[in-house]
């Protein structure tokens, strides 16, 4: 999938693509080893924030001296 950060294309798009196939390789370990994919311990959630704040961050540049 082609992405571009700069013109924010796709990229939302690529990033739950990977967050998807992380799990599906967690959840496949998970099984190979015969737990109970219910019981894989929980994680802290992170919230990387919505479209409102990626707008803050291009009008101010991610190298703004």
């Amino acid at each position: 999938m082609e992405t571009s950060a700069l013109e924010s294309t796709n990229v939302e798009n690529a990033f739950t693509e990977v967050l998807t196939q992380i799990y599906r390789v967690v959840s496949r370990k998970a099984l190979d080893i015969g737990e109970d994919p219910a019981a894989l311990p929980k994680g802290q959630t992170i919230n990387v924030g919505t479209k409102d704040d990626v707008s803050a961050v291009k009008k101010v540049g991610c190298c703004s001296a």
